[in-house]
């Protein structure tokens, strides 16, 4: 029973790891490496999003794009998200100032994981309500198949972070 058990778990995590499909960049303005899962398009209807995760060795940056949105976006903007059983989130937006629907939420790659981000990687999300410059509010509402599409982004980038803080740099002698 223990070997079939085992056998059951390591074909589990085999699965897991042939679906984290990561790529690499350089960063436009400093050429460091960056990861990221690239663009997924989730939800439908009015609840359709992009959604993006990239990590550099200094900052893990969560990306949302809400299609058709005319939603403005600034620095006070809150993006509220409901876990499964009922714990929520508040993460503020890290990205520019704008009226496109982009919102950032942005967390130091270090050691010792911000507990939203961790949250990000393990908790199904419910719903996301994102609240933008006038208190204009909307809330969209993940479907099971998603649920598992944004836990698994996150879980493939924070898999990878320990090597992105290394820092390979050596000075030319």
């Amino acid at each position: 029973m223990k070997i079939v058990l085992v056998i059951l778990f390591l074909t589990t995590l085999n699965t897991y790891a042939q679906d984290c499909q990561l790529k690499d960049e350089k960063d436009r303005y400093n050429q460091g490496t960056r990861i990221t899962t690239g663009f997924k398009s989730i939800g439908v209807g009015s609840d359709k999003f992009l959604f993006s995760v990239s990590a550099d060795k200094t900052e893990v940056d969560i990306f949302f794009v809400l299609e058709k949105s005319a939603l403005c976006f600034n620095e006070f903007s809150r993006a509220m998200i409901q876990f499964e059983k009922r714990q929520k989130g508040s993460f503020r937006n890290g990205g520019t100032t704008n009226c496109k629907g982009f919102f950032h939420f942005i967390f130091p790659n270090q050691q010792n994981l911000n507990a939203n981000l961790n949250n990000l990687s393990f908790k199904k999300i419910e719903n996301i309500q994102f609240t933008g410059n006038e208190n204009e509010k909307k809330i969209i509402t993940i479907q099971p198949k998603d649920q598992s599409i944004i836990l698994e982004s996150v879980a493939c980038i924070l898999s990878e972070l320990e090597k992105l803080r290394v820092d390979t740099w050596k000075p030319h002698r």
